[in-house]
């Protein structure tokens, strides 16, 4: 808010950097820099054309080459099974000829070639271990990668703000405000409620000027929807009415900051600002 921001400068709790504005293109470096832009767009477009068609093409052509292989595959694995169902069944005819015997004896033979099969398995030697780094040798670095997170640079992104004379007083030149009665009145109800340890928040959405909060916006609801009224500005009893009503349909109170600077100390509040506020009685 400006409000905040005026309050702030005023007191010297913050002062505010002046940041010069950079000189807007001409028409002619527009049309170029658009041009530029366009021309980027269709090379970038026939570029993902290009690869397109291009892994289209290896795609056909790994297609074909899988093709011949896989029916090659599919013709020796039939011929295999087809070879060894005739094995089988000339091994069941013998074994039906000539009785159990000459069908126990492969099982035999398959029995003894199990063992010797496991034997030359737990001999067969270890892969050979990766060679061990030398001494000389450096190891090998990982590639850095910063992922989602953006590393700040140490020195100020403008580095001209720091030559840049700070404004310490308002109204100035680059921040008008405040400039009229009304944004006197604004700021100096602002200062009254801060003073008052009252938190300020924006209240057009509930029909205000402010939302009036007891403490921390997250721990408490505001208590009041503000109205500033500046020296005499007139006042229409539907205008009491309808912030009355308003405030009490909101479950808050009106409330009525009158500033006059125009006024005499005694016939005003401590800090410039009378505070009335509204409630509608027997109301919901």
């Amino acid at each position: 808010m400006r409000e905040e921001t005026a309050f702030l400068v005023t007191t010297g709790l913050a002062h505010l950097i002046p940041v010069s504005r950079p000189s807007l293109p001409t028409p002619d470096i527009v049309a170029d820099h658009t041009a530029a832009r366009v021309a980027r767009i269709k090379a970038a477009e026939e570029r993902k054309s290009a690869h397109l068609r291009k892994m289209a093409i290896r795609s056909a052509e790994a297609f074909e080459k899988g093709g011949d292989k896989a029916r090659e595959k599919r013709e020796a694995r039939a011929k295999a099974k087809a070879e060894k169902m005739l094995k089988a069944q000339a091994a069941k005819n013998e074994g039906e000829l000539f009785g159990d015997d000459v069908g126990a004896a492969p099982q035999e033979a398959a029995a003894t070639r199990a063992p010797a099969a496991s034997a030359s398995t737990l001999a067969s030697p270890a892969p050979p271990a990766p060679p061990a780094p030398t001494p000389g040798s450096a190891p090998a670095k990982k590639q850095e990668s910063h992922g989602h997170f953006l590393s700040i640079p140490g020195t100020p992104i403008f580095p001209s703000l720091s030559q840049s004379t700070p404004i310490t007083a308002l109204p100035h030149p680059l921040f008008p405000f405040p400039s009229s009665p009304r944004d006197h009145g604004l700021v100096a109800t602002f200062k009254e409620l801060a003073a008052r340890e009252y938190r300020v928040g924006l209240g057009p959405r509930f029909g205000g000027e402010y939302l009036v909060y007891p403490g921390d916006y997250l721990r408490y609801h505001a208590h009041f929807t503000s109205q500033v009224i500046v020296r005499d500005e007139p006042i229409k009893p539907t205008e009491i009415v309808a912030w009355g009503r308003l405030g009490t349909g909101t479950k808050k109170a009106g409330l009525l900051c009158c500033w006059d600077d125009g006024m005499e100390a005694e016939e005003v509040g401590e800090g410039g600002v009378d505070f009335y506020s509204l409630e509608w009685a027997n109301f919901g």
